[in-house]
C-alpha cells in the first residue's frame, strides 16, 4: 500500500521549483493535491458497508446494505433512535435489504414502528431488495 501521508503537509516539494522544472513540479502538486482529495473524500464519503446474512439478524446503524439468503427475519433498528435537542438521531438513515438466495426474507421495524403502514414487509422475488428510509419515527420503501 502507498504512503500518502506525506501529501498531508503542503510544504512538502519532491523536487526544487527552478523553472526548468516548473510543469513537472506543477504535475507533483496536483497529485499531492488529488491524493489529499481522495483522503477526505474517503473520509466524509466512505463506502458502503455490506454484509452477508444466513439466520436471523437485528440491524444496527452501522449496517448499510444486507445481502440476505432466507428463510430468515431482519428486524431493523429503532427508526428514531436517541432524541438531542427535540430531533431524532437516526432520522433520515437508510438501509437497503438484498434477497441473494432462496427462502423468504422478512423485514421487521423495531417495536411498533412500521414500514410504510405495514407492521412487516417480505421479500420474495430472487435478487428482489428494498431500500428503507428512516423519517425518525417510521421506515418508508424508497
Amino acid at each position: 500500500m502507498v504512503d500518502y501521508s506525506k501529501y498531508t503537509d503542503i510544504t512538502y516539494y519532491p523536487r526544487a521549483a527552478t523553472e526548468e522544472y516548473r510543469p513537472e513540479f506543477l504535475d507533483d502538486e496536483f497529485h499531492k493535491i488529488s491524493h489529499v482529495m481522495d483522503k477526505f473524500a474517503q473520509e466524509y464519503y466512505p463506502a458502503k458497508n455490506a454484509s452477508v446474512h444466513t439466520a436471523d439478524y437485528i440491524a444496527t446503524i452501522f449496517d448499510d446494505v444486507l445481502l440476505c439468503t432466507g428463510p430468515i427475519t431482519i428486524t431493523l433498528y429503532d427508526a428514531a433512535g436517541k432524541t438531542v435537542n427535540n430531533v431524532a438521531q437516526n432520522a433520515g438513515r437508510r438501509i437497503v435489504i438484498k434477497k441473494v438466495g432462496s427462502g423468504r426474507i422478512t423485514i421487521d421495524p423495531a417495536g411498533a414502528q412500521t414500514i410504510d403502514g405495514s407492521t412487516t414487509k417480505a421479500i420474495n422475488s430472487s435478487y428482489g431488495s428494498l431500500e428503507l428510509f428512516s423519517d425518525g419515527s417510521n421506515w418508508h420503501i424508497i
